[in-house]
Protein backbone atom coordinates (compact mmCIF):
# COMPACT_ATOMS: atom_id res chain seq x y z
CA UNK A 1 0.00 0.00 0.00
CA UNK A 2 3.10 2.41 0.82
CA UNK A 3 4.23 1.10 -2.22
CA UNK A 4 1.50 2.34 -4.31
CA UNK A 5 1.23 5.47 -2.61
CA UNK A 6 4.76 6.46 -2.69
CA UNK A 7 4.21 5.55 -6.86
CA UNK A 8 1.15 7.94 -6.95
CA UNK A 9 3.49 10.91 -5.44
CA UNK A 10 6.08 10.49 -7.69
CA UNK A 11 3.77 10.38 -10.83
CA UNK A 12 2.08 13.88 -9.22
CA UNK A 13 5.48 15.36 -8.88
CA UNK A 14 6.39 14.18 -12.20
CA UNK A 15 3.06 15.50 -13.99
CA UNK A 16 3.75 18.95 -12.17
CA UNK A 17 7.20 19.44 -13.04
CA UNK A 18 5.81 18.37 -16.58
CA UNK A 19 2.78 21.36 -16.45
CA UNK A 20 6.09 24.06 -15.27
CA UNK A 21 7.88 22.75 -17.82
CA UNK A 22 5.48 23.32 -20.50
CA UNK A 23 4.53 26.40 -18.76
CA UNK A 24 7.76 27.84 -18.72
CA UNK A 25 8.08 26.94 -22.59
CA UNK A 26 4.62 28.47 -23.26
CA UNK A 27 5.47 31.66 -21.56
CA UNK A 28 9.04 31.61 -23.70
CA UNK A 29 7.28 31.23 -26.98
CA UNK A 30 4.39 33.72 -26.36
CA UNK A 31 7.12 36.40 -25.19
CA UNK A 32 7.67 38.67 -28.28
CA UNK A 33 9.87 41.83 -27.95
CA UNK A 34 9.22 44.70 -30.71
CA UNK A 35 12.15 47.14 -30.92
CA UNK A 36 12.02 50.21 -30.63
CA UNK A 37 10.93 52.55 -33.31
CA UNK A 38 9.39 49.67 -34.60
CA UNK A 39 5.91 48.97 -34.61
CA UNK A 40 4.61 45.14 -34.79
CA UNK A 41 2.34 43.79 -36.97
CA UNK A 42 0.27 40.59 -35.72
CA UNK A 43 -0.34 37.45 -37.45
CA UNK A 44 -2.76 34.40 -37.22
CA UNK A 45 -1.21 31.44 -39.49
CA UNK A 46 0.73 33.72 -41.04
CA UNK A 47 -2.00 36.30 -42.32
CA UNK A 48 -1.93 39.93 -40.75
CA UNK A 49 -5.12 39.88 -38.16
CA UNK A 50 -5.54 44.14 -38.21
CA UNK A 51 -3.83 44.09 -34.81
CA UNK A 52 -0.34 45.79 -34.22
CA UNK A 53 1.84 46.41 -31.41
CA UNK A 54 3.79 49.02 -29.61
CA UNK A 55 7.37 48.75 -28.98
CA UNK A 56 8.08 47.03 -25.83
CA UNK A 57 7.26 43.65 -24.02
CA UNK A 58 4.29 41.96 -25.60
CA UNK A 59 2.52 38.73 -25.64
CA UNK A 60 1.40 36.26 -28.53
CA UNK A 61 -0.48 32.83 -28.73
CA UNK A 62 2.15 30.42 -29.51
CA UNK A 63 2.68 28.60 -32.80
CA UNK A 64 -0.52 30.18 -33.77
CA UNK A 65 0.46 34.05 -33.79
CA UNK A 66 3.38 35.57 -35.00
CA UNK A 67 4.62 39.06 -35.23
CA UNK A 68 6.68 41.30 -37.58
CA UNK A 69 8.40 44.54 -36.94
CA UNK A 70 8.09 46.98 -39.47
CA UNK A 71 10.43 50.58 -38.94
CA UNK A 72 8.32 53.16 -38.07
CA UNK A 73 11.28 56.03 -37.91
CA UNK A 74 12.59 57.90 -41.28
CA UNK A 75 14.39 55.72 -43.63
CA UNK A 76 16.37 56.48 -46.85
CA UNK A 77 17.34 54.89 -49.90
CA UNK A 78 19.78 55.86 -52.14
CA UNK A 79 20.91 54.82 -55.78
CA UNK A 80 24.12 55.77 -56.07
CA UNK A 81 26.67 55.58 -58.77
CA UNK A 82 29.28 55.09 -55.94
CA UNK A 83 29.73 51.36 -55.43
CA UNK A 84 28.36 50.56 -51.69
CA UNK A 85 26.55 53.69 -51.33
CA UNK A 86 23.34 52.60 -51.56
CA UNK A 87 21.16 49.94 -50.75
CA UNK A 88 22.68 47.46 -53.05
CA UNK A 89 26.54 46.27 -53.58
CA UNK A 90 26.85 47.29 -56.97
CA UNK A 91 26.28 50.73 -58.25
CA UNK A 92 22.43 51.69 -59.07
CA UNK A 93 22.29 55.34 -60.37
CA UNK A 94 19.48 56.11 -62.20
CA UNK A 95 20.86 56.39 -66.08
CA UNK A 96 18.94 59.18 -68.31
CA UNK A 97 19.37 60.68 -71.53
CA UNK A 98 19.50 64.19 -71.98
CA UNK A 99 17.95 65.56 -75.59
CA UNK A 100 21.32 65.12 -76.76
CA UNK A 101 21.83 61.90 -76.65
CA UNK A 102 23.99 61.77 -74.28
CA UNK A 103 24.15 59.46 -71.01
CA UNK A 104 24.03 60.85 -67.55
CA UNK A 105 23.95 58.80 -64.19
CA UNK A 106 22.02 61.08 -61.29
CA UNK A 107 22.43 59.66 -57.37
CA UNK A 108 19.06 60.24 -55.55
CA UNK A 109 18.01 59.78 -51.98
CA UNK A 110 14.54 59.19 -51.22
CA UNK A 111 13.33 59.95 -47.26
CA UNK A 112 10.20 58.39 -45.97
CA UNK A 113 8.42 57.03 -43.58
CA UNK A 114 5.85 54.07 -42.60
CA UNK A 115 2.52 55.56 -40.91
CA UNK A 116 2.76 53.97 -37.79
CA UNK A 117 -1.29 53.81 -37.72
CA UNK A 118 -1.39 51.75 -40.21
CA UNK A 119 1.67 49.82 -40.14
CA UNK A 120 -0.42 46.55 -40.77
CA UNK A 121 -2.06 47.58 -44.26
CA UNK A 122 1.85 48.45 -45.17
CA UNK A 123 2.70 45.19 -44.70
CA UNK A 124 -0.49 43.14 -46.54
CA UNK A 125 0.12 45.72 -49.37
CA UNK A 126 4.35 45.43 -49.59
CA UNK A 127 5.63 42.85 -47.21
CA UNK A 128 8.10 44.66 -46.19
CA UNK A 129 10.37 47.89 -47.00
CA UNK A 130 13.31 46.34 -49.36
CA UNK A 131 10.12 45.25 -51.43
CA UNK A 132 8.34 48.65 -51.94
CA UNK A 133 11.48 50.12 -52.43
CA UNK A 134 12.30 47.99 -55.34
CA UNK A 135 8.33 47.95 -56.50
CA UNK A 136 7.29 51.28 -56.15
CA UNK A 137 10.34 53.74 -55.46
CA UNK A 138 13.16 52.75 -57.57
CA UNK A 139 10.68 52.41 -60.55
CA UNK A 140 8.56 55.48 -60.48
CA UNK A 141 12.09 57.62 -60.38
CA UNK A 142 13.67 55.94 -62.97
CA UNK A 143 10.85 56.41 -64.97
CA UNK A 144 10.50 60.24 -64.23
CA UNK A 145 13.31 61.44 -64.42
CA UNK A 146 13.98 59.55 -67.68
CA UNK A 147 10.80 61.73 -68.78
CA UNK A 148 12.71 65.12 -67.60
CA UNK A 149 15.94 64.72 -68.27
CA UNK A 150 14.93 64.01 -71.57
CA UNK A 151 14.08 67.57 -72.53
CA UNK A 152 16.95 69.13 -71.05
CA UNK A 153 20.16 69.59 -72.44
CA UNK A 154 23.62 67.75 -71.37
CA UNK A 155 25.29 71.40 -70.32
CA UNK A 156 22.34 72.88 -68.40
CA UNK A 157 21.15 69.10 -66.61
CA UNK A 158 24.29 69.65 -64.14
CA UNK A 159 23.47 73.08 -63.10
CA UNK A 160 21.28 74.40 -60.20
CA UNK A 161 18.46 75.01 -62.25
CA UNK A 162 18.40 71.11 -63.95
CA UNK A 163 18.91 69.86 -60.71
CA UNK A 164 15.98 71.38 -59.15
CA UNK A 165 13.82 70.52 -62.05
CA UNK A 166 14.77 67.04 -61.85
CA UNK A 167 14.46 66.73 -57.64
CA UNK A 168 10.97 68.60 -58.14
CA UNK A 169 9.97 66.32 -60.75
CA UNK A 170 10.73 63.43 -58.93
CA UNK A 171 9.53 64.33 -55.46
CA UNK A 172 5.81 65.13 -57.01
CA UNK A 173 5.86 61.82 -58.91
CA UNK A 174 6.63 60.10 -55.73
CA UNK A 175 4.14 61.80 -53.81
CA UNK A 176 1.20 61.14 -55.99
CA UNK A 177 2.38 57.55 -55.79
CA UNK A 178 2.58 57.76 -52.10
CA UNK A 179 -1.17 58.89 -51.93
CA UNK A 180 -3.72 56.44 -49.91
CA UNK A 181 -0.42 54.44 -49.04
CA UNK A 182 0.63 54.24 -45.28
CA UNK A 183 3.85 55.55 -46.56
CA UNK A 184 5.00 59.45 -45.98
CA UNK A 185 7.25 61.30 -48.17
CA UNK A 186 9.63 63.35 -46.60
CA UNK A 187 12.17 64.04 -49.29
CA UNK A 188 13.54 63.40 -52.43
CA UNK A 189 17.39 64.79 -52.83
CA UNK A 190 19.47 64.60 -56.32
CA UNK A 191 22.55 64.11 -54.68
CA UNK A 192 25.31 64.42 -57.62
CA UNK A 193 24.79 63.91 -61.56
CA UNK A 194 27.79 61.98 -63.18
CA UNK A 195 28.71 63.25 -66.79
CA UNK A 196 30.37 61.39 -69.36
CA UNK A 197 34.83 61.99 -69.07
CA UNK A 198 34.46 63.90 -72.27
CA UNK A 199 31.53 65.99 -71.78
CA UNK A 200 33.34 66.82 -68.46
CA UNK A 201 36.41 67.74 -69.63
CA UNK A 202 34.74 70.02 -72.31
CA UNK A 203 33.10 71.60 -69.44
CA UNK A 204 35.70 71.95 -67.51
CA UNK A 205 37.46 74.16 -70.56
CA UNK A 206 34.79 76.34 -70.78
CA UNK A 207 34.66 77.05 -67.50
CA UNK A 208 38.46 77.85 -67.28
CA UNK A 209 37.96 80.35 -70.53
CA UNK A 210 34.99 82.09 -68.33
CA UNK A 211 37.14 82.37 -65.54
CA UNK A 212 39.57 83.92 -67.76
CA UNK A 213 37.13 86.31 -69.17
CA UNK A 214 36.35 87.47 -65.87
CA UNK A 215 40.43 87.63 -64.91
CA UNK A 216 40.51 90.04 -67.76
CA UNK A 217 37.18 91.93 -67.39
CA UNK A 218 38.49 93.09 -63.71
CA UNK A 219 42.10 93.82 -65.61
CA UNK A 220 40.20 96.04 -67.52
CA UNK A 221 37.71 97.06 -64.55
CA UNK A 222 41.61 97.95 -62.38
CA UNK A 223 42.75 99.78 -65.09
CA UNK A 224 39.54 101.99 -65.97
CA UNK A 225 39.68 103.05 -62.06
CA UNK A 226 43.29 103.71 -61.94
CA UNK A 227 42.55 106.13 -65.15
CA UNK A 228 39.57 107.57 -63.23
CA UNK A 229 41.80 108.05 -60.48
CA UNK A 230 44.37 110.03 -62.62
CA UNK A 231 41.84 112.47 -63.82
CA UNK A 232 40.57 113.47 -59.95
CA UNK A 233 43.88 114.18 -59.23
CA UNK A 234 44.40 116.53 -62.01
CA UNK A 235 41.12 118.28 -61.87
CA UNK A 236 42.42 118.66 -58.21
CA UNK A 237 45.90 119.70 -59.60
CA UNK A 238 44.41 122.00 -61.58
CA UNK A 239 41.74 123.56 -58.91
CA UNK A 240 44.81 123.97 -56.42
CA UNK A 241 46.61 126.38 -59.10
CA UNK A 242 43.70 128.19 -60.41
CA UNK A 243 43.30 128.69 -56.51
CA UNK A 244 46.86 130.06 -55.78
CA UNK A 245 46.77 131.86 -58.99
CA UNK A 246 44.38 133.72 -57.87
CA UNK A 247 45.75 134.27 -54.31
CA UNK A 248 48.90 135.85 -55.81
CA UNK A 249 47.03 138.48 -57.77
CA UNK A 250 46.19 140.07 -54.73
CA UNK A 251 49.90 140.23 -53.40
CA UNK A 252 52.42 141.65 -55.39
CA UNK A 253 55.45 140.81 -53.11
CA UNK A 254 54.67 137.04 -52.95
CA UNK A 255 54.47 137.10 -56.88
CA UNK A 256 58.07 138.75 -57.16
CA UNK A 257 59.95 135.86 -54.68
CA UNK A 258 58.06 133.31 -56.85
CA UNK A 259 59.14 134.66 -59.97
CA UNK A 260 62.65 135.46 -58.46
CA UNK A 261 62.85 132.01 -57.17
CA UNK A 262 61.55 130.52 -60.32
CA UNK A 263 64.72 132.13 -62.07
CA UNK A 264 67.01 130.56 -59.74
CA UNK A 265 65.41 126.84 -60.49
CA UNK A 266 65.76 127.62 -64.10
CA UNK A 267 61.93 127.34 -63.91
CA UNK A 268 59.59 128.72 -66.85
CA UNK A 269 57.15 131.28 -65.38
CA UNK A 270 54.70 133.52 -67.48
CA UNK A 271 54.07 137.02 -66.01
CA UNK A 272 52.53 140.78 -67.74
CA UNK A 273 49.92 141.26 -70.12
CA UNK A 274 51.34 139.15 -73.06
CA UNK A 275 52.33 135.71 -71.54
CA UNK A 276 56.00 136.64 -72.10
CA UNK A 277 57.85 133.77 -71.08
CA UNK A 278 60.68 134.55 -68.48
CA UNK A 279 63.76 132.07 -67.71
CA UNK A 280 66.65 131.96 -66.53
CA UNK A 281 68.30 130.69 -69.19
CA UNK A 282 66.54 133.50 -70.97
CA UNK A 283 68.04 136.04 -68.34
CA UNK A 284 71.60 135.16 -68.75
CA UNK A 285 71.22 135.35 -72.64
CA UNK A 286 70.08 138.77 -73.00
CA UNK A 287 72.88 139.98 -70.27
CA UNK A 288 75.92 138.42 -72.51
CA UNK A 289 74.45 140.62 -74.96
Amino acid sequence: MANQVSAKAKAGAVGIGLLVVLALIGGVLSYHQVSEGHEGVEKNWGAVNGNTLDSGANWVIPVMQSVQGVEIRPRTYTMSQTQGEGVKSEADAIAVKTVNGTTVKVDVTVRYRIDDERADEFVQDWNDEEQMEQRLIRPTIRSDLRDEASDVQTSDIYTQQGRQALQATAKESLQQEFDGEPIVLEEVQIRNIDLPDSIDARLDEKEEAKQQVQIEQEKVKQEEQKAEQKIVQAEADAEAIEIQGEALKGNEVVLEDRYIEALKEGETIYVGENDVALTRETDENDSDE
